[in-house]
């Protein structure tokens, strides 16, 4: 009888799993990932600056409500630390862990965080990638795909992979309106703020715009996504972009821990296991 109960359990289970859709399998991604409270992950980011990557490897502390994060670098240059704590600072602390040999308090959207990186250090979650993908489902484009591929395993775990196509991708003239940063057209677009500093070679910087200016951008975030989906706790844990050219960037969150407890004092400076 126990056999045959858990024959069946067995048999349901993976017949589920393979049974679901792909927009059921992104719905339940959109719900875990907005149930999040935190985690604490090591992070491998690629992302690509002209014709080069850059590779980077981090541990991540992330709170989601109110936002607080901590990063050690991993490598290239292990030991360079940055804490945010949203309701307490507004500048990200950092230790470069080299000279001057002092913290620096920096403005987390300034140009000195956002060099050699796609994204701020806000955009360390899965916030950024599900609001863009929401946006791109909600769009009903007859010339995007969401297709479910061959089931996938990643450090021992069962991965749904989806891949999300749009075959209307291009690049488009776009007028610069009065008050515009780059960041502030990213946002409109919901497309990546760098994408459009390295499509514009006379746009040097986030604010390097001006009214009336025509320049380039991406009609989506994206040509092509590949999610890899934990089956288990649903979280994208492998997110690969490609544009144009290829691979644009890719992000692993490895060994992730869901949910942690996080000490009083974990986004302080004061926190015994920090080096600021």
């Amino acid at each position: 009888m126990f056999k045959a109960t858990s024959i069946i359990v067995f048999v349901s289970v993976a017949f589920s799993t393979y049974a679901q859709t792909p927009r059921e399998i992104v719905d339940s991604m959109f719900y875990k990932t907005n149930e999040l409270k935190g985690f604490i992950a090591v992070i491998n980011k690629t992302e690509r600056f002209e014709e080069e990557y850059v590779i980077q490897k981090s541990l991540v502390k992330l709170n989601r409500d109110p936002i607080k994060i901590y990063i050690r670098q991993l490598m290239p240059k292990e030991g360079i630390e940055v804490l945010v704590d949203s309701a307490r600072y507004r500048k990200a602390i950092v230790n470069l862990n080299s000279f001057p040999w002092v913290n620096l308090y920096l403005d987390p959207q300034g140009i000195f965080m956002r060099k050699n990186q796609h994204h701020t250090v806000y955009d360390s979650g899965f916030d950024l990638m599900t609001s863009i993908l929401k946006i791109e489902l909600r769009s009903n484009n007859p010339k995007q795909s969401l297709v479910r591929k061959d089931d996938t395993e990643w450090n021992g775990q069962k991965m749904f992979k989806l891949i999300l196509s749009n075959n209307d991708y291009k690049l488009i003239d776009y007028t610069v309106k009065n008050g515009e940063t780059v960041d502030d057209i990213a946002d409109r677009f919901k497309i990546n703020g760098y994408s459009i500093l390295e499509l514009n070679d006379d746009v040097n910087g986030y604010s390097d715009v001006e009214a009336g200016q025509i320049i380039k951008i991406p009609n989506h975030y994206a040509k092509t996504m590949e999610l890899h989906i934990d089956q288990t706790t649903f979280l994208p844990l492998v997110i690969k972009v490609f544009d144009y050219k290829g691979l644009y960037e890719k992000y692993e969150y490895n060994s992730i821990n869901i949910n942690p407890f996080f000490a009083e004092d974990e986004f302080t400076e004061e926190f015994e296991h920090y080096n600021f």
